[in-house]
């Protein structure tokens, strides 16, 4: 069995992602995370504004030893908004990333080549 790797987690690297862009492009909300299954994705997204965790995880993580340490922090980059996409766009984009195919139960038609920009 692979020994299991906390960075390459779908989920974590999702929060990730999601965390990293609202708050480059300076959006007014809070980013949360939840449906946790190990103490390991709750400690690497440590710093997300918000986290929904199981009473069973917290009893693990009330129990651990360990300093926890922030994982995500603000970035003091600032990016500018980018332009609204095109329905087209957006669904090429989201079947781009698999953990967003699998969460929203792959609801969006394929899109089989990628829309002409515009």
């Amino acid at each position: 069995m692979d020994p299991y790797v906390v960075e390459e987690d779908p989920g974590v690297k999702s929060v990730r992602n999601i965390y990293d862009y609202y708050k480059q492009h300076r959006y007014e909300t809070i980013v949360m995370g939840a449906s946790f299954r190990r103490t390991e994705q709750i400690l690497a997204l440590a710093g997300c504004d918000r986290l929904t965790i199981s009473p069973d995880l917290l009893k693990k993580l009330q129990d651990k030893e360990e300093t926890v340490i922030r994982k995500l922090v603000p970035t003091s980059t600032v990016l500018p908004k980018p332009k609204a996409m095109t329905e087209a766009e957006f669904r090429w984009e989201h079947n781009q990333d698999p953990m967003a195919v699998e969460k929203t139960g792959g609801r969006h038609p394929p899109v089989r080549r990628r829309p002409a920009q515009t």
